[in-house]
Formats: structure tokens, C-alpha cells, sequence
């Protein structure tokens, strides 16, 4: 049994009274029960057979003068519909304005068809903007991480842009192949002596024992030498077309040739070709910059989320479900193209299903601050003014280059603007959040 409050709001309408009960289901649910009343039914129904009449044809009669049962009989589940979403409408938006319920989701309707000289009652589930009251952001103490940046945090970065540049050379001393070898083969794949073209390989250069490749032939080509051919059967690959699945498959494999990576030499020809500095020295002061850019971006961040972590929970309460669904969808959407843009796809079904329950916990999280946020936004009085809105669409649309108009077309949408508006307002907020928090630095 809910908790009803308040017992009962009312509208004059159109016609009669209309009546709301508002249910409490839970700290961020309603449900809404309206009555429109029988008067207000009936006079919608006249309306909408008023309307078919003066458009209606029917054999027999002219337009305008067609029995009303006879445009019952032609019409009437048409009008059943039009009246029903219409009364509907009606009924909700009278609720929400009677109620003023934030509300921040779509609502789960139940109803039953009108009937035309009776009140019409339905309830409208409804979730709503979670009520904060005071939240507490005094006494806010973190430790920024260490922004340090040692001598070998340099020679890594310079020893990846080093191994960038590696080229392959061939082998001409050996021919067994060895470990980090670059082995030339071809491979001619098989099932039940049907040839697979797409497991095959006719000239492909790859790191021997580098994972690759199926264990069994990754092992096997780890023992072999130049010119050497040899037979694997091994299961299909992950990723193989689903036929294959369960399938034993044969691999013939020739080994053509064997090249190693050889890096060029650390001196300053390198950082003049590949830093844009005069000297070793000098790249690895670049590189040393930029670290520390970095280190000091990524111990912002972290100190901004212990923040707004440390105020989530000082404060209880409850995320809609509506919006943290919507949130997982977004992820969801994004975590597809990331995954697009690596030439593969999330598979319907189980796998989707998986992935929305490991994101569901970060979209809980990001709901809940965003909340959070907008509440301190509201309690600390930030607001982000129309000259300041204006300022970061013109710094975005700069920063568009060639997509400038698209950008700025964009935000001339005004939903997309107040978007934008409410991004700024958060960040300011906890901007804000971070200047009286006290801040002790770690160790370098």
C-alpha cells in the first residue's frame, strides 16, 4: 500500500472536475491516478464523431449529415483511438501540472478504453528528480597523486617511439626462426578437406610466437626454419564464420622467410628525424614536458572524482531507473563504434547483455553525480549566463575547423544549447567544489 500524498488535487478542465491521487512508490516514484470525468468523455466523443461527420463519405448520405450509429459502425474503432490518446493527454498533462513532479522518464501508462458516458480513470507510473535537501560539502580533504616524472618514465616513451621506427631486415646468418622473429609463410586452411579462403594466407609477414595465431601453430612455427613445411590441426580460430565453430581445421603452412626488427640508434640524427629536436638531449626534455602535461592533467582529474566520490557518499539517495537504463544505452552506444572503429562488433544477445550489466554500475555513478551536481549547482547559486554559453560555442565552433557550420547549426538548436549549459554549470560546480576542498600533495 503506497503512501498518498496529497489525498486529492483537482481542475475545472474543459468539462466537470478532473481528480488526481498521487501514490509515493518509492523515493524517486509516483504513480499518478487521474479521473477525467464523464461529462469531460462524452464531450470528447461528440467532438471526434463532429469532426468524421463533416469529412465522412459514405454511400447513401452526404457529407456532414451521417447517422451518428452509422459512423459508429465505419468509424468507431478510429475514434476510440483518436479520443482515448487524446483524454490521455489531457489527463497527464493536468497531472503533471497539478503535481509539479520533476519528472525524468518516460511514463508507464494503464489504462482501459473509455466509454463514452462514464468517467475515464487511468495511472501514469512515473519517475522522478530525487530530492537532495541540504548536502554537506564542508571539511573536503584530498591527496593530489604524485605529477613526478622519472628519468625512466622518459627512456620508456623514448624506447616505444625508438621500436615505432623499427624496419624489417632479413635474416641472411640462420634459418631456424626464433622467438620475435618475423617469419614470411603462407597458409592454406582446411575442413573436412574443403579449402577455407578466409584462413587462408598466401604471403603474410607475422611475429613468430607473438599470439597471432593459433597456439598449436604459434608453437609449431616457433621450432621451425626456413623452407620448411608442416602440417597443424588445431580448432577454429575465435573469430572464425560461424559454420566453422566446433570444426577441426587443417593448417598447411610454408615457411618462405625470416626477417628481425632492428631499431635505429639512439643519437641526435634520431631526435632530428623523429623528434623535431636538435639533440638526444633535447627529446628527452620534449618528452619529459609532456609527461609532466599529462601527469598534472591525470592527477586533476583524479582529484576531482575523489571529490565528488567523497560528497556521493555523504549524501544517500537512489538513481532513477529511467535514466540509468538511458545512461547504459549511451555507453552501450559508444563502447559499439569504439569497437567499430577496430573493424568488430558487439554480438547481439548474450554478449549485449553482459556488457549492459558491466556498465551498469559506471552509468549508476555518472547518473547519480550529474544529480548531484545539478542539485550543489542550484544550492551554491552557479549559473552559467548567456554570454558565458555564448563564449563556449564560439570557442567549439573554432575548434571545428571544417565542420565549423555543422557545429554551429548545432547549437543553434536550442535543446543542444541547454545541453551544453548544463555540461558547464556541472563543471563549474565542481570546479568550484575543488577550490574550498583542502588539498595535500602526495610524495614525489
Amino acid at each position: 500500500m503506497g503512501v498518498r500524498v496529497p489525498p486529492l488535487a483537482f481542475s475545472t478542465g474543459k468539462v466537470g472536475i478532473m481528480k488526481l491521487e498521487i501514490e509515493e512508490i518509492s523515493a524517486v516514484e509516483r504513480k499518478l491516478v487521474v479521473e477525467v470525468p464523464a461529462d469531460r468523455v462524452s464531450s470528447e466523443f461528440a467532438s471526434a464523431y463532429d469532426e468524421v461527420s463533416r469529412h465522412a463519405a459514405v454511400k447513401g448520405f452526404r457529407k456532414g449529415k451521417v447517422p451518428r450509429p452509422v459512423l459508429e459502425r465505419h468509424y468507431g474503432e478510429d475514434v476510440l483511438g483518436q479520443v482515448t490518446q487524446s483524454l490521455i493527454q489531457e489527463g497527464f498533462s493536468f497531472a503533471m501540472e497539478e503535481s509539479k513532479l520533476e519528472i525524468v522518464a518516460e511514463p508507464k501508462l494503464d489504462f482501459e478504453p473509455p466509454v463514452e458516458g462514464e468517467a475515464l480513470t487511468f495511472s501514469a507510473t512515473v519517475e522522478i528528480r530525487p530530492e537532495l535537501g541540504d548536502v554537506n560539502v564542508e571539511g573536503l580533504v584530498v591527496q593530489r597523486p604524485s605529477t613526478a616524472v622519472s628519468d625512466e618514465d622518459v627512456e620508456k616513451v623514448l624506447e616505444q617511439i625508438r621500436e615505432r621506427h623499427s624496419q624489417l631486415v632479413p635474416v641472411e646468418d640462420r634459418k631456424d626462426l626464433a622467438r620475435g622473429d618475423y617469419a614470411t609463410i603462407s597458409i592454406e586452411a582446411s575442413v573436412d578437406g574443403d579449402k577455407v579462403d578466409a584462413l587462408c594466407v598466401e604471403a603474410g609477414t607475422i611475429e613468430v610466437a607473438g599470439g597471432n595465431l593459433p597456439e598449436a601453430l604459434d608453437e609449431k612455427l616457433e621450432h621451425a626454419k626456413v623452407g620448411d613445411t608442416f602440417t597443424v590441426e588445431t580448432s577454429a580460430p575465435q573469430g572464425a564464420p560461424e559454420e566453422l565453430k566446433e570444426k577441426t581445421v587443417s593448417y598447411a603452412v610454408e615457411v618462405k622467410s625470416v626477417s628481425e626488427k632492428k631499431a635505429p640508434d639512439l643519437d641526435d640524427e634520431f631526435a632530428k628525424d623523429h623528434g623535431d629536436c636538435d639533440s638526444l638531449d633535447a627529446m628527452r626534455e620534449q618528452i619529459r614536458g609532456q609527461l609532466e602535461g599529462e601527469a598534472v592533467r591525470k592527477s586533476d582529474a583524479a582529484v576531482n572524482e575523489a571529490i565528488l566520490d567523497m560528497v556521493l557518499e555523504r549524501t544517500e539517495f537512489l538513481a532513477p531507473g529511467g535514466m540509468v537504463d538511458g545512461r547504459v544505452d549511451a555507453l552501450l552506444r559508444e563502447f559499439s563504434m569504439e569497437l567499430a572503429q577496430q573493424g568488430m562488433r558487439l554480438n547481439a544477445g548474450e554478449h549485449e547483455d553482459e556488457a549492459r550489466e558491466k556498465l551498469r554500475p559506471r552509468a549508476e555513478r555518472e547518473v547519480r553525480a550529474n544529480i548531484l551536481l545539478e542539485h550543489l549547482a542550484e544550492q551554491l547559486s552557479i549559473e552559467v549566463d548567456e554570454e558565458a554559453l555564448a563564449a563556449e560555442v564560439s570557442k567549439i565552433v573554432e575548434s571545428a575547423g571544417e565542420q565549423a557550420d555543422r557545429a554551429r547549426e548545432y547549437f543553434a538548436d536550442p535543446n543542444n544549447s541547454e545541453s551544453l549549459r548544463g555540461q558547464l554549470q556541472r563543471s563549474q560546480t565542481l570546479e568550484k567544489l575543488v577550490a574550498g576542498a583542502e588539498i595535500t600533495e602526495a610524495a614525489n
